[in-house]
């Protein structure tokens, strides 16, 4: 924390007193007081202090002008700050004091490097190896400048040429040394862009924005990294920035373009959506998505709105793509695994239908609704590894005692096995699908039994579990049509026995 924000708060302003304003400049007692200052200015720097600090050290500088170790304090007092323009000249004054002092060759290096300004810093270490031709620590600096002006030059390299895993490799390397530098912090940008990490290429932009808010190329990136992360808005608004100051800039030229035609391609498929045109909402949506297929944000958006349109007309298999699209990027979207897992219901997958809400109920544990339905799709996932009477029978889960009678007759007569007296294996499939017929029958007009079948019971005697519980299909289907003809079997004296 920077605690000068609170320093005028709670501690008192610094102040030359009116006796300090008379002492001679380079007196015994000016340097004196000018000491006593450095103290001062030192106590507050260890505390924090900064901003403090730097107005005690000017207060000693204006006491004692010839004091090295004043400047070099101030320098490092205003690096703290980021003042590194500032700090660089207060080197330089140093050493125009002292050109052996090491310590101001050394911080000034580094301030020129934290703004980029390698060719001073450079300048600036040669003068002071010439003056201290056997200081290591000024070589050392001179390698670190070096070195770290080797790596900028590598990194634009790797960004100029797309290479932009390579870039950010190589930014930790230079990212605490050069700090002030828009040129290197552009550079990064677009590698946090290019590597598709849209948030952080936003909060980079918007750091280096709240300090420069005229440079074109910066707020070009910015609007980049807006349109990136999802926020069109905001970004048309920065390209027309940018066109306004430079009306030639081809790529917000493009950006402005691309935008304005993704908008009205998204907002041409809301219309005919909400007017029942769902095939053309998905035509308008899909000329959208056409459009840049890099914009996970926004293409994510109209995804989740191309899926509902193949719901409503029953394109599930087609909704579920664009859902899995949708949450390759979106993990935790809750909306889109609850209508997956609708789609899935609807294409008879309930194991993926029991995974998607399994998913939200762990994000929403609370929500009854979403637990109902959960308990439903493990019933149906239940159901679907046993026979479905309701589809033998051809009726909803919600046919009532009449309907499923009709259905009963109709698919008994069907495949009596009277009435499939062909090959050997016809004659095999139709008594099975006679004895399921009547199995169906069974369960399904038993009041309890259905509800214990609905709710995913096992039911012994039912399907896997034995059949019908013992009642010869015969006997239902005789029971049902009245007795039938004869004692044994059904009409036409065919007696059918099940092993």
């Amino acid at each position: 924390m920077d605690k000068d924000r609170t320093a005028k708060k709670t501690q008192p302003m610094t102040t030359t007193t009116p006796a300090e304003a008379d002492i001679k400049q380079g007196s015994e007692d000016a340097r004196k007081a000018a000491a006593q200052k450095k103290t001062e200015g030192n106590k507050k720097f260890k505390d924090g202090y900064y901003r403090q600090a730097i107005d005690l050290y000017t207060e000693a500088i204006e006491l004692n002008d010839s004091e090295k170790t004043f400047y070099t304090n101030r320098a490092t007092a205003r690096m703290k700050l980021g003042k590194y323009e500032e700090a660089a000249e207060d080197c330089v004054k140093a050493v125009e004091i002292d050109t052996r002092f090491s310590k101001a060759y050394q911080k000034g290096s580094s301030s020129y490097c934290h703004l980029g300004k390698f060719d001073e810093a450079e300048t600036f270490l040669k003068k002071g190896n010439k003056a201290n031709p056997y200081d290591l620590n000024i070589r050392g600096e001179m390698q670190k400048v070096k070195d770290i002006r080797k790596r900028q030059e590598e990194a634009k390299n790797a960004v100029e040429s797309g290479n932009f895993d390579k870039a950010m490799l190589i930014f930790p390397g230079i990212d605490k040394v050069v700090t002030h530098d828009l040129e290197t912090g552009m550079l990064k940008i677009r590698a946090l862009l290019g590597v598709k990490r849209y948030e952080l290429a936003l909060k980079e932009a918007s750091s280096w924005y709240a300090v420069c808010k005229t440079d074109v190329n910066l707020i070009y990136l910015r609007g980049l990294a807006l349109y990136l992360a999802g926020n069109s808005a905001m970004a048309i608004r920065h390209f027309q920035m940018v066109l306004k100051s430079a009306p030639d800039f081809k790529e917000a030229q493009d950006m402005y373009r691309k935008i304005k035609k993704m908008d009205r391609a998204k907002a041409a498929g809301t219309d005919e959506f909400k007017n029942g045109n769902y095939a053309e909402a998905i035509a308008r949506w899909s000329e959208a998505l056409e459009v840049d297929t890099d914009n996970r944000t926004f293409n994510t958006a109209v995804l989740s709105n191309r899926a509902s349109a193949h719901m409503k007309l029953k394109q599930y298999d087609k909704a579920v793509k664009d859902l899995d699209k949708v949450l390759e990027v979106q993990t935790d979207n809750k909306k889109a695994l609850l209508r997956r897992a609708t789609c899935h219901t609807s294409l008879g997958n309930h194991d993926g239908a029991v995974r998607d809400l399994d998913m939200v109920s762990k994000m929403d544990p609370r929500n009854r609704e979403i637990r109902q339905r959960l308990h439903k799709a493990r019933v149906a996932q239940k159901r679907a590894s046993r026979k479905d009477y309701y589809k033998i029978l051809g009726v909803s889960q919600d046919v009532s005692d009449r309907e499923l009678k009709k259905a009963y007759r109709k698919a008994a007569l069907r495949w009596h096995p009277d009435k499939n007296a062909g090959s050997e294996e016809e004659k095999k499939t139709a008594e099975e699908k006679f004895k399921d017929v009547n199995e169906a029958y069974e369960v399904l007009s038993d009041e309890n039994k259905r509800a214990r079948y609905d709710n995913g019971e096992d039911l012994e005697g039912v399907g896997g579990m034995g059949g019908m519980g013992g009642m010869d299909p015969n006997m239902m289907f005789n029971m049902f049509f009245g007795g039938g003809r004869h004692r044994g079997g059904p009409p036409g004296g065919f007696e059918f026995h099940f092993g």
